[in-house]
């Protein structure tokens, strides 16, 4: 079983056993058939719908048994769709993603274009050969010290109080509408998979109780949009009869460190046993998951 998603599933913060991926794979989980559950983490620290959808493009050639997608507003605007570098290093497979799943968005942006002949080059490529040698080197590192990230002892904790401001991506209030999320990103994710099940997960945040925050929730979110999203992407559940699970109050403000969607190892944990039993309302034949 795999997990897509951005830093906050990658784990920021958090020591290799700490993860996810890691308090799922502690829980010894079986299949309803006794098979026994292993979980890996493609989380990538970047929030990009269309970047979730080129990791799982390549995951599903390893045939999961499930596939769980957690998200947050923060990678629905389409601002944000061609932002990670990832997909810049990647043109061709995420033009053709667009094209094959006919998804609303335009490569006007000048880092997608096509390389000229010396930029196929050895000499030309200079720069992308030294970077492979040294992530190379890296790996051996990581791998004798099984340490893959700094974690600071002390780090500058989430926002708690916030601006007065309503925006959101040069969007203004009253009202969110679905064409302004990439809703499309997840229906292609949907075609993509086929038979494979998929979890939506709607993933947990902070919530301030500090300045402002009858404005918006957190550094990302003013109310007005985040509630606006709840209620679409509920209806874009329910109407397209997906499973999903909607976490984004879950877990206590304490358990956030540095940003409103990283937790804690505390924080981890808790929302890894809602995902433990999101899969075993899935066993159940239950879309939406209450707990």
């Amino acid at each position: 079983m795999i997990l897509i998603g951005d830093s906050a599933t990658w784990g920021f913060l958090l020591e290799t056993n700490q993860t996810l991926d890691a308090n799922l794979n502690q829980e010894n989980l079986t299949t309803p058939k006794g098979n026994n559950i292993r979980f890996y983490n493609l989380g990538y620290p970047v929030m990009s719908l269309t970047k979730d959808l080129l990791m799982l493009s390549h995951a599903i050639e390893y045939e999961p048994d499930l596939i769980i997608w957690l998200f947050t507003l923060e990678s629905f605007p389409h601002d944000k769709q061609l932002f990670p570098p990832i997909l810049h290093n990647n043109p061709q497979k995420v033009k053709t993603l667009i094209e094959q799943y006919n998804l609303n968005i335009h490569l006007d942006n000048d880092s997608f274009h096509s390389e000229s002949f010396w930029e196929r080059t050895i000499i030309g490529s200079r720069r992308n050969i030294a970077d492979m040698i040294r992530y190379q080197t890296y790996g051996v590192m990581w791998a004798a010290t099984g340490i893959d990230q700094y974690i600071p002892e002390e780090y500058t904790k989430r926002m708690e109080d916030l601006p007065d401001d309503e925006s959101f991506h040069e969007l203004t209030p009253p009202t969110l509408h679905p064409s302004d999320l990439t809703l499309d990103i997840l229906e292609a994710g949907v075609v993509m998979a086929k038979n494979i099940p998929i979890i939506f997960i709607n993933e947990p945040m902070f919530i301030s109780q500090g300045k402002n925050s009858h404005i918006r929730y957190n550094f990302y979110y003013p109310r007005w949009a985040y509630d606006d999203y709840r209620e679409i992407l509920e209806q874009e559940m329910l109407l397209n009869n997906w499973k999903y699970l909607d976490a984004w109050d879950s877990i206590s403000g304490i358990e956030f460190t540095n940003s409103a969607v990283h937790l804690s190892p505390n924080g981890s944990q808790e929302f890894a046993q809602l995902i433990k039993k999101a899969i075993q309302e899935l066993w159940k034949g239950k879309h939406n998951i209450e707990f």
